[in-house]
C-alpha cells in the first residue's frame, strides 16, 4: 500500500490507465462528443423555430447588399426586395432650416447603386400598399440630394396607408422634434416576419414594423413596435417595446445607437 493515500485508495497513474483502458477512455471522449454535437443541434433548432414563427429563417440576414448613401444606409435584403434595416443619424440642423423645401424634388425610382435590384415602382401599383419610407422626405427637406436618395426603393417597405400616414408619421414628426430639441438622435428601423408578396419581384409584406431611436445625449432608446396593417390607432406609447424584445425578435443588437445585424 502507497503510505502517502489511505486505505481503499486505488492508485492509478495516468499512463496505466491510457496503457490498460484504451476503449473505455475512447468511448469516453465519444460520449461527451456526442453530447457537444446533440447540445448544438438543439440549440441551433431553438432558434431556427423562433425565427421561422417570425417569418424568417437562420439565414434571413445572409442575402443582402448594405447601400449607403449621403444620410442613410440600407441593408437590402436581395430575396424580399425590401430594406432589412435602414439606418441614419438625424440632427437639429437637417430638419430645422429657414431654406426652401425641396420636397418637391422626391420621385420614387430605382436606386442608382443597385439599379437592378431595386426597380420595383411597378411592384406597388394597384398593390393596396404605400411605398413606405424607412427615412422619412420630411427629415431631407433641407437638403436637395438627400431628397433626391430617400426616395430611392432601398428606403422603401410595403405599408398600409392608413399605418404610414397614422401613427408612423405620428413618430416621425416625434423623431424631428426630440433631433432639434437633443441636437442629434439615431434612428434604426426594420421588420420582422412576411405575411405575404406584392408585385412580379414578389416584395415582401413585413408582419411587423419596429424602429430604435436612441438620444446620444440622453443616452437612451426609445423602441417601437408596429403591426403593419390597418388596426395601428393606439397612442403611440401602446406601442413601446424594451429594446431586449426587438433585439431577440429582429434579430440585431444595439451599441450606443448603432446596429449590428445578427
Amino acid at each position: 500500500m502507497d503510505d502517502n493515500h489511505p486505505p481503499g485508495f486505488h492508485y492509478y497513474p495516468i499512463f496505466l490507465i491510457l496503457g490498460s483502458k484504451p476503449r473505455t477512455i475512447k468511448k469516453t471522449i465519444l460520449y461527451v462528443l456526442l453530447i457537444f454535437l446533440l447540445a448544438g443541434l438543439i440549440a441551433f433548432f431553438y432558434y431556427e423555430s423562433r425565427w421561422a414563427a417570425h417569418g424568417h429563417s437562420a439565414s434571413h440576414y445572409s442575402h443582402y447588399v448594405v447601400i449607403s448613401h449621403t444620410r442613410y444606409t440600407s441593408y437590402f435584403s436581395i430575396d424580399e426586395h425590401i430594406p432589412l434595416v435602414v439606418t441614419f443619424r438625424l440632427t437639429a440642423d437637417m430638419v430645422d432650416c429657414s431654406k426652401e423645401s425641396h420636397r418637391h424634388r422626391g420621385k420614387f425610382t430605382e436606386d442608382p447603386d443597385q439599379p437592378q435590384l431595386t426597380n420595383l415602382n411597378n411592384d406597388y401599383k394597384k398593390s393596396g400598399y404605400d411605398r413606405g419610407h424607412n427615412m422619412s422626405a420630411a427629415d431631407n427637406e433641407c437638403d436637395p440630394q438627400g431628397m433626391k436618395e430617400c426616395f430611392y426603393f432601398s428606403n422603401m417597405t410595403p405599408q398600409p396607408h392608413s399605418f404610414n400616414a397614422g401613427k408612423w408619421e405620428d413618430l416621425e414628426k416625434q423623431e424631428r422634434a426630440e433631433a432639434i430639441q437633443y441636437g442629434q438622435i439615431i434612428v434604426t428601423v426594420g421588420s420582422i416576419g412576411v405575411k405575404g408578396q406584392i408585385g412580379p419581384d414578389q416584395i415582401a409584406v413585413p408582419q411587423y414594423m419596429w424602429k430604435v431611436i436612441y438620444i446620444p445625449s440622453a443616452r437612451k432608446y426609445q423602441c417601437y413596435l408596429f403591426p403593419d396593417d390597418d388596426g395601428v390607432n393606439d397612442p403611440l406609447p401602446q406601442y413601446e417595446v424594451p429594446l431586449e424584445k426587438i433585439e431577440t425578435e429582429a434579430p440585431v443588437d444595439f451599441q450606443e445607437g448603432v446596429v449590428k445585424l445578427l
